[in-house]
């Protein structure tokens, strides 16, 4: 097996509903988004996917929250903009994005989002 990782980066703010303490007002971070994929096979260049692709798919799912209050974007209008909630909601994104690539025996191990250095989450699939 084979396994590719690729980063990208975002500036939002969010609030978490709900919750006591200073995360339920208005703050920003400079989020970091880590996505893991694997796979068995290369292509005639010796290469898994291009990781020029991931990057680019990545840069387009998360411009959606890029400088954005994150609880006006879908779904986090509704549901509580935490890291976890991000990374499943990035994970599901990406898979939509590299629908083309995944049917080649490419599948995402892990995404893992990062609100600060010290604080991060990961959504993965059993």
């Amino acid at each position: 097996m084979y396994e590719i990782s690729a980063y990208g980066h975002f500036d939002a703010a969010h609030f978490l509903r709900g919750y006591r303490g200073k995360c339920a007002n208005i703050h920003g971070h400079r989020w970091k988004v880590e996505i893991i994929l694997q796979g068995s096979e290369l292509n005639e260049l010796g290469i898994m996917i291009d990781f020029m692709d991931v990057k680019r798919l990545l840069k387009e799912v998360t411009g959606r929250f890029d400088h954005k209050l994150i609880n006006e974007v879908l779904p986090f209008d509704r549901v509580n903009p935490t890291a976890e909630n991000m990374a499943k909601e990035i994970f599901g994104l990406m898979e939509e994005a590299l629908k083309d690539f995944l049917g080649t025996g490419v599948t995402i191990s892990r995404v893992t989002v990062w609100e600060s250095e010290a604080a991060a989450a990961a959504y993965f699939k059993k």
